[in-house]
């Protein structure tokens, strides 16, 4: 903390609660943890799927008459929004399979984490990049068993990375997007 800044006296009880509870091994409220740190709420509400996450967006301001009657423009607007198209079921889709793509590479680069970088250590390579490379245009009988099973889920994740470029090309085709951008 800088002497500049000052917390509001909730802010400072709740990072006491937070610091207590994790000092004894204790459970922690979401609660607190989204009131101490808003980003992650925005974070939780984007790994929704699209008819969750609507309920999350801000309502549209209606504008009225000085006589009290509403504008039609305003109640179909708000019809429209209500529904979802097709093309946001298939942007959900898309935003779910990149959640779990991004999941589970994180996974995989875990559990092979301490191999690789024992492998780059003692087998001269100049880094992962290069390791990588290596892999790559390695044949599959010159690899040990680990880099095989690794390789293998490599080619798994990089299949449901195709699918999603699949379905970002149909979404910009309903949209007449001509540029679709990459994931990865």
């Amino acid at each position: 903390m800088f002497e500049e800044v000052s917390y509001h006296p909730e802010i400072l009880k709740g990072f006491e609660i937070l610091h207590y509870h994790v000092e004894h091994n204790l459970p922690i409220e979401k609660e607190l943890v989204f009131k101490l740190v808003p980003e992650l709420f925005v974070h939780e509400i984007n790994k929704l799927g699209a008819v969750d996450r609507a309920r999350f967006k801000p309502k549209r301001v209606a504008y009225q008459r000085a006589d009290g009657e509403r504008l039609e423009v305003d109640d179909i607007a708000t019809a429209d929004a209500n529904k979802l198209s097709d093309a946001e079921m298939m942007f959900d889709k898309a935003m779910q399979m990149e959640m779990y793509l991004l999941e589970q590479t994180s996974d995989v680069y875990h559990m092979y984490a301490e191999q690789i970088n024992t492998e780059i250590r003692t087998g001269g390579h100049p880094g992962i990049q290069g390791y990588m490379r290596t892999l790559l245009v390695m044949e599959e009988e010159n690899m040990k068993p680990w880099e095989r099973r690794m390789m293998d889920e490599i080619k798994q994740l990089r299949l449901i990375e195709e699918d999603i470029q699949a379905i970002r090309i149909l979404i910009a085709e309903q949209a007449d997007v001509i540029e679709v951008p990459a994931f990865i």
